[in-house]
């Protein structure tokens, strides 16, 4: 029994802190682990909420047609839809697929609007919003 409970302790030492020993790409499975690599972690939706978040302050600043509601809109949804992207895939959701569907579409719209301003300072976000897209469009 003692030898049993101390198998069952490794392994839960082995999947807590060793993930990536069982990872879909050991297992030939490539399709999972470019998801794996592209989402289950919600990196790239949380590195596209922070740098929508840093254009929203850009636009606010800049005024004009930056601080048109329509494009401050736009932002906030891509802010909003990443933040809740990353969060149920965090918690691994059974609804994290249609999220991520939203979120996909939203980054593209926000992709869209800031290649429309023209503007190279905006390059990071197109960017950003572009994996993103990429990525969850993926999950």
């Amino acid at each position: 029994m003692k030898k049993l409970f101390m198998m069952l302790v490794a392994a839960a030492f082995v999947f807590a802190f060793a993930p990536g020993l069982f990872s879909p790409a050991l297992a030939g499975d490539k399709a999972a682990a470019s998801k794996a690599a592209c989402c289950t972690t919600s990196m790239e939706c949380s590195k596209c909420q922070k740098e929508c978040e840093k254009t929203l302050s850009y636009f606010k600043k800049k005024g004009g047609k930056y601080a048109e509601a329509k494009n401050i809109q736009i932002l906030e949804d891509c802010i909003s839809s990443c933040k809740t992207s990353a969060e149920f895939q965090s918690r691994k959701s059974a609804n994290s697929s249609k999220i991520m569907a939203v979120c996909s579409e939203i980054c593209k719209q926000c992709a869209q609007m800031c290649k429309d301003m023209n503007d190279p300072k905006l390059a990071d976000c197109i960017k950003s919003c572009l994996e993103c897209a990429s990525c969850c469009e993926k999950g």
